[in-house]
């Protein structure tokens, strides 16, 4: 019968006067670290190989749409994996008739509109050198004159609203809510107070307050103010929804921390 090894044997070398003692690992560090493979080997084939879970990604992009699937590619190794190609640097082969449409669009905008996209996102040290070489194209920018140019018909599923009133139903205004606490309180304030973007809860707005000037400021966007145009992400349904919470939930609300009022007050 062996001997059991000593559990501090000290090795037979020592370097400046200092030993070194043989130890074991600890059995829970073992344990843990084989559970760390397991968990590895779990997790590829969950989320790159059965495609059975969602990547960060392909989640928000479902917030933003619903109905939004990933593609699925046969590699030729057998597998099958999530893959994701941006249309901005992908091959013209790979781009979506609709995306290829908007960026040959914006090729061929006249001069004025590439200059107020340009604008739309500058920092202010550029927008300053900017309004020195085009000052009137930069006094329209700056008056809001400026919108972006909606895509061709029949590349956008969005139409302009006719609701006059903001809906009351419930399943609407939840909705309603969920997309605003997902797609706006990062410029609104998570109680509609404001923050980069304007007060939703008091009596003044810049672009109106009625149902039909709230959903034109969602549909178009006010580029020289940094809010994009949601006409091409959200659904009618889904815009109709949002500007119903807005006027029926958060209007009048009064929470702490509201942003001082901006623009003209409602009659």
């Amino acid at each position: 019968m062996s001997e059991k090894k000593p559990k501090d044997e000290v090795l037979h070398h020592d370097f400046d006067g200092i030993q070194e003692y043989d130890n074991d690992l600890p059995g829970w560090w073992k344990k843990l670290f084989y559970l760390t493979i397991i968990f590895a080997v779990i997790y590829v084939l969950h989320y790159m190989v059965l495609g059975t879970g969602d990547s960060q990604r392909v989640e928000y992009m479902k917030e933003i749409d619903p109905n939004y699937t990933e593609p699925m590619v046969e590699l030729s190794g057998g597998g099958v994996f999530n893959r994701y190609t941006s249309p901005y640097l992908a091959d013209q082969d790979n781009l979506t008739p609709r995306v290829r449409a908007e960026l040959q669009r914006i090729v061929d905008a006249p001069f004025e509109e590439q200059m107020y996209r340009a604008m739309s996102k500058a920092t202010p040290e550029q927008l300053n050198k900017l309004k020195a070489v085009f000052p009137d194209l930069y006094t329209q920018f700056e008056s809001g004159a400026y919108a972006a140019p909606s895509a061709p018909a029949a590349a956008s599923t969005a139409i302009a609203s006719t609701l006059t009133e903001p809906l009351t139903d419930a399943g609407a205004l939840a909705a309603g809510k969920k997309l605003f606490e997902t797609q706006c309180f990062t410029c609104h304030g998570k109680a509609g107070e404001g923050g980069i973007g304007p007060n939703l809860t008091d009596d003044y707005w810049i672009h109106g307050g009625k149902m039909q000037e709230v959903l034109h400021t969602i549909y178009k966007g006010v580029p020289a103010k940094g809010m994009i145009s949601w006409e091409k992400t959200l659904t009618p349904e889904q815009m109709d929804n949002v500007a119903s919470y807005v006027l029926v939930k958060l209007h009048g609300t009064n929470p702490p921390n509201g942003k001082a009022p901006e623009g003209k007050k409602a009659e």
